[in-house]
């Protein structure tokens, strides 16, 4: 069996070796289920005018049995400051913007206590904005829902939206769990209407906490 997974950063990312991970401790479970090896390929893709076609395209190259189709919190809700220089009417603040973007992509950089606290100052001095919209990002996942769902052999599963496990001053966590929570409502209403399971985030997610008056 091999199952296509689009997911998150996480399934590859931090301290955990692959074993430890959620996707492997699934592939193992489901091998033992069913008498039979599973693969799993692991992609990530970003909700652009492309997402589905890319999407429909890893399926026509991997013919997968199934599709696990994770969305991220961090498309609507992550507070981004470097995006906020990107789109700056001021000398050299796009170029700025763009290298702290992509600094920020490479979780080594992200995680690093010195980088936090940057960012920390930037978001109280040149602002934040959101990569996307929940209705513009919701719209996108809807698309590739309908893609993958052309293909009647193929299971599909949805994995919503994680809040933001970061720390964000408090009314910036709120204003972040809130465009989380739109996102989750408008993804969980296309999966009910168009008969494709979906799995909410739990209680204990995320482990850690998204707010700090410290921040």
């Amino acid at each position: 069996m091999k199952i296509l997974r689009i997911g998150v950063s996480d399934d590859v990312y931090g301290p955990l070796e692959p074993q430890q991970r959620s996707w492997h401790i699934v592939q193992e479970r489901l091998a033992e289920w069913l008498g039979e090896p599973v693969e799993t390929v692991l992609k990530s893709a970003w909700p652009n005018d492309a997402y589905a076609d890319v999407i429909e395209r890893w399926i026509e190259r991997e013919r997968p049995d199934a599709v696990f189709l994770a969305v991220a919190s961090y498309w609507v809700s992550f507070p981004s400051a470097p995006l906020a220089l990107e789109q700056a009417r001021v000398p050299l603040a796009p170029i700025l913007g763009r290298v702290a973007t992509a600094a920020s992509r490479r979780p080594r950089i992200a995680h690093n206590g010195a980088f936090r606290l940057l960012r920390r100052v930037a978001l109280r001095t040149t602002g934040y904005r959101y990569f996307f919209e929940s209705d513009e990002a919701a719209r996108r996942v809807e698309e590739a829902i309908r893609r993958i769902t052309r293909h009647e052999d193929i299971a599909l599963g949805v994995r919503g939206p994680i809040p933001m496990g970061i720390p964000l001053p408090p009314r910036l966590a709120a204003e972040s769990r809130a465009r989380c929570s739109e996102f989750d409502r408008l993804v969980k209403a296309t999966c009910e209407r168009l008969h494709v399971p979906y799995q909410q985030a739990g209680e204990d997610e995320p482990p850690a906490p998204t707010n700090s008056s410290a921040t």
